[in-house]
Order: structure tokens, then C-alpha cells, then sequence
């Protein structure tokens, strides 16, 4: 399973700082990787992704059995 969320949860404006938060249960624990919606490659890694620029992201979670994004 995967799941994301954001930090701080509530209304954002523009400007604000945010963090992505990206969790998995896999086993062996996931490599997560943070992409932004119609660019192909990662802009970030981990956990959670600090977003400093508008937009929207997604992140994907792989493991040698398994990927899924979210």
C-alpha cells in the first residue's frame, strides 16, 4: 500500500512552504522518487519532498517485487 499526504494540511496559499509526504508498507521498504505531473524525470527522492515551486506531483514507490504510484 502507498499513500501520500501534505504538511501543513489545510488551505495553502500561494508562496507557502509544503511538504509532501509520500509512506509505504512494502517489505523490503520502497525507494520513493517524487516526480512533477508532465515531466519525466525525478525531482526528488524519499519520503518527503519539500516543494518550493507550484505545481502538481505525485510520487511512485519501488521495491524489487513491486511499484505503484500515487
Amino acid at each position: 500500500n502507498i499513500s501520500a499526504s501534505i504538511s501543513p494540511f489545510g488551505e495553502i496559499m500561494e508562496g507557502d512552504s509544503v511538504t509532501l509526504i509520500c509512506s509505504s508498507d512494502s517489505n523490503p521498504p520502497a525507494e520513493i522518487s517524487w516526480f512533477k505531473v508532465n515531466q519525466s524525470s525525478a525531482v526528488g527522492s524519499g519520503q518527503s519532498f519539500s516543494a518550493l515551486q507550484s505545481g502538481r506531483f505525485y510520487c511512485e514507490a519501488h521495491n524489487q517485487d513491486f511499484t505503484s504510484f500515487m
